[in-house]
């Protein structure tokens, strides 16, 4: 490991300023001879680097914003009298996380902080901490926040414990660390907000959680080790690649949207429109329609196709159930691919061990409505409309613990109040640039049609809607993910 690490000379810091407090030591002799344990001894850890790029958001890699954070808080405290800084890497290089986390115990760190950036399609900053986490931890993680929620978010996240899949398990660093941690989520890269945020702010973002570490420090003393044995075993948690990212879902918890309100809902246009695709696509075999779409409605937190990047979005509605589901979250499972799944209130009652599922793999949950209204949605009044999100909604959180913030609108119509109206339910409305005939559990189409026809429309940023009881879909599934994958896709949940 010792070849691994360098020293750190932070930009627009002279190296006599800081020469002594920042340690990243070449040998275990060296480190011996550097560190001085009667200081505060705060070890630093850019997330991600080397092979490992993170998160990415049209070229901007989460591993370079990880360092930048890192070495502006370590610029800052180098100042502090009776600081000793030391940092898992200084420059572009891979480091496991059992490297990281021996690096920190061996050097007897007394409080230890992963920096990081999101992935996914939310926004604003949070912090994680391991599921028994004691006071001094929980105090580290919410002195960081409270000091960045100061400094300027776009949303404050708060504190959470274990990882986005369960709140019993814990993400490598946080297990193995023989202190206090925690590892901060500075921002989602793909949201252009939280990137502003994150330059415009990186000095004060940097002195935010530099304060925050001095803060516990002050109030629990230099001798703030849990005294949990970092050998404990996590399941299913490899030692060689980064923990800290959402790329396998949204966890058991969903999300809590703050969308902003619009007003006077009922005098918005409530002309029903039938969603639904033409056969015109543009030079990257993107339906037109739904590009059109996304530029119309796309203000009222409507989605009719994703990002323009090589990634999918699989989603599956769930109206009844057919005895497909299972195989279909084997396949997901087996292929480390997660996915949305649209339920309705009665199938939720129905099925509580199969919803239980999707939340536990890691999938999201949606909303797809409490009766499922043949007419759909706009033929419905206001309140009858928001009480088909509402109900729903309370059900799965009461029974389930879990805050569902996606809508899948039945039948595909919609209309323009209908889309504000979820905007204020503090929801997204989710279509699809890509669906089938694939529902008729009586006449299910061809595999191998189905299946060409999947991979014939693939295109960036597609949704796909997919009939959870289609035994074709469940049939072909794993072949269309190896098929996504050897085009040069990857998947994403919003």
């Amino acid at each position: 490991m010792g070849s691994l690490l360098h020293k750190l000379v932070p930009a627009g810091i002279d190296l006599s300023q800081i020469e002594g407090k920042i340690v990243a030591v070449n040998d275990e002799q060296e480190k011996q001879d550097e560190i001085d344990e009667n200081k505060l001894i705060v070890c630093l850890d850019a997330g991600h680097g080397g092979k490992d790029n993170g998160s990415d958001y049209r070229l901007r890699y989460e591993k370079n914003d990880n360092l930048k954070i890192t070495q502006a808080v370590a610029a800052y405290l180098t100042d502090k009298e009776n600081v000793q800084v030391i940092m898992t890497r200084s420059d572009d290089t891979f480091l496991s996380l059992e490297e990281r986390t021996n690096f920190a115990n061996q050097n007897n760190a007394d409080y230890f902080v992963s920096l990081h950036r999101n992935t996914g399609e939310g926004n604003g900053v949070e912090t994680w901490i391991r599921s028994d986490a004691d006071d001094k931890a929980q105090s580290l993680a919410q002195n960081i926040m409270d000091n960045l929620d100061a400094a300027g978010v776009s949303r404050n996240r708060g504190v959470k414990k274990g990882t986005q899949k369960s709140e019993s398990k814990d993400y490598y660093v946080n297990l193995h660390t023989n202190m206090p941690a925690c590892i901060v989520e500075l921002g989602f890269m793909n949201s252009p907000t939280d990137n502003q945020l994150f330059d415009a702010n990186l000095d004060s973002y940097a002195k935010a959680i530099g304060d925050a570490v001095l803060k516990t420090y002050e109030s629990y003393g230099k001798d703030g080790k849990d005294g949990t044995d970092a050998t404990e075993s996590v399941e299913d948690v490899p030692s060689t690649e980064d923990q800290t990212s959402t790329e396998t879902g949204t966890g058991t918890t969903g999300q809590v949207l703050q969308n902003t309100q619009i007003e006077n809902v009922a005098s918005l246009d409530a002309t029903s429109h039938d969603w639904g695709l033409g056969s015109h696509t543009d030079d990257e075999n993107r339906p037109l329609d739904a590009v059109n779409a996304q530029e119309t409605y796309g203000k009222y937190n409507a989605y009719f196709i994703g990002e323009d990047t090589k990634d999918i979005y699989l989603t599956f509605d769930e109206g009844y159930e057919y005895g497909q589901t299972e195989s279909i979250l084997n396949t997901l499972k087996e292929k480390g691919v997660s996915a949305t799944f649209f339920v309705t209130e009665p199938y939720a009652k129905d099925n509580p061990d199969l919803v239980r599922r999707i939340i536990d793999e890691g999938h999201v949950l949606g909303n797809h409505s409490v009766t499922h209204p043949s007419a759909g949605m706009p033929s419905l009044t206001l309140d009858k409309q928001e009480n088909e999100v509402t109900e729903n909604h309370a059900y799965i959180k009461e029974n389930f613990g879990y805050d569902m913030y996606l809508f899948r609108y039945p039948t595909g119509r919609f209309s323009e109040q209908s889309l504000a109206l979820l905007n204020n339910c503090n929801y997204k409305s989710i279509f699809w640039s890509f669906a089938y005939l694939d529902y008729d559990v009586n006449n299910q189409p061809d595999h191998v049609s189905s299946l060409q026809k999947m991979k014939d429309k693939l295109h960036p940023g597609a949704i796909y809607l997919l009939h959870a009881e289609s035994e074709t879909n469940a049939a072909v599934l794993g072949d269309f993910i190896d098929a996504v994958r050897a085009a040069g896709y990857g998947f994403k949940n919003f």
